[in-house]
C-alpha cells in the first residue's frame, strides 16, 4: 500500500498520522453509507423442508437479481444524514449525484453553519475525498479501498457502494446456507455464507428489508434496515436506510429527500487546478 502525500516542505506522512485524521472523520464517510436491524432467529421460526427451502432460496436469489439488473442508471437527489456515535448526536445536510457509467459527487454540508465538509468524488477507479475546511485531498482506489479504515467499523466498500445506488449488495462467492420462515414477521430470512462472512437477508412479500453481515473472525456485525423503496420505470431505490455499526456505538440514517432516477444528469468531476494552495494531499493505494 502507499502513503503519498505532496505538499511543498512536507514529508509523506506515517501510517499512524493518516489514521487518526481518517479517525476525525469516520461520520462523514459512513453518513454516505446505510444499513439494518438485527436477525433474532428465535424458536418461533421454523425451519421448511430442504427442498422447499431451495426452491424458495432461488426465487428470492431471482427477485435480488431483478432488482441488481434494473438498478437506476442515475441517481440525483439531496438527503439528511443524522444519528449518533456514542452519546453524541449528529445531523448532516447533503447531496448526490450519481452516473452508473462509472461517476458520482458527494457534498456534505454542516447542518448549523451550512459550510462544506467534505466533497467525495467518484471517477472511475480513482475516489477523491477533499475537506475544503482543512486544505487536505484524499485520494483511493475503488477496488483497493480499506473501508474499515475510514469508518472505523469493518465493511466492504463494494456492498456499501451497491446498496447506495439501488443494489441488493450479495456477499462473494455465496452458497446458500439456510432459507427460513418467521411466523412472527411473516417474512422469510435467507442466509448466506462465504468463507469471511454470513450474510443474513429478510424478506417480507418478497422484497428485501434488511440486511445483517456477521463476520467469522470476530463476530463483528454491521445492519442495515431498507424503507420506503420508490420505483422509477423498473428500478426500484429504498428513500430512507439505518445503520447500525454495533462495535462502535453508531446508528446512521439517511433519509434521500425526492430522488430523481434514470434523468439525465452532469456530475461535476474534481478540477485539482481550483484547490485552494497549499493543499495536502494524500494517495493511499
Amino acid at each position: 500500500m502507499k502513503n503519498n502525500k505532496i505538499f511543498a516542505g512536507g514529508q509523506a506522512p506515517c501510517a499512524t498520522k493518516i489514521q487518526l485524521k481518517m479517525k476525525n472523520n469516520k461520520i462523514l464517510y459512513m453518513a454516505i453509507l446505510s444499513v439494518m436491524i438485527l436477525f433474532n432467529c428465535q424458536s418461533t421460526e421454523k425451519s421448511i423442508t430442504n427442498e422447499t427451502e431451495i426452491i424458495k432460496a432461488n426465487e428470492l436469489l431471482s427477485k435480488i437479481n431483478s432488482i441488481n439488473n434494473s438498478s437506476p442508471q442515475t441517481i440525483s437527489s439531496s438527503f439528511i444524514a443524522d444519528g449518533n456515535t456514542g452519546e453524541k448526536k449528529f445531523r448532516m445536510d447533503g447531496k448526490v449525484v450519481y452516473d452508473k457509467n462509472g461517476y458520482y459527487k458527494i457534498t456534505m454540508i454542516d447542518y448549523v453553519f451550512q459550510s462544506p465538509i467534505i466533497e467525495a468524488y467518484r471517477e472511475f477507479d480513482e475516489l477523491y475525498f477533499f475537506y475544503p475546511s482543512e486544505k487536505r485531498l484524499v485520494v483511493d482506489d475503488i477496488n483497493k479501498i480499506d473501508l474499515t479504515r475510514y469508518t472505523g467499523f469493518k465493511s466492504d466498500y463494494k456492498m456499501i457502494y451497491s446498496l447506495l445506488t439501488g443494489n441488493i449488495p450479495l456477499i462473494s462467492n455465496y452458497k446458500v446456507y439456510k432459507c427460513l420462515y418467521s411466523e412472527n414477521e411473516k417474512g422469510y430470512y435467507l442466509i448466506l455464507e462465504n468463507k469471511e462472512c454470513y450474510q443474513n437477508i429478510f424478506f417480507k412479500d418478497d422484497m428485501p428489508e434488511k440486511i445483517l453481515i456477521i463476520y467469522k473472525d470476530n463476530k463483528s456485525k454491521f445492519e442495515i434496515y431498507l424503507k420506503s423503496p420508490i420505483k422509477t420505470d423498473k428500478s426500484i431505490f429504498f428513500k430512507s436506510f439505518r445503520i447500525i455499526a454495533t462495535e462502535i456505538n453508531t446508528t446512521i440514517n439517511i433519509n434521500f429527500i425526492k430522488p430523481t432516477l434514470n434523468k439525465a444528469v452532469s456530475v461535476e468531476r474534481l478540477n485539482r487546478n481550483k484547490l485552494p494552495k497549499k493543499t495536502e494531499i494524500i494517495r493511499l493505494n
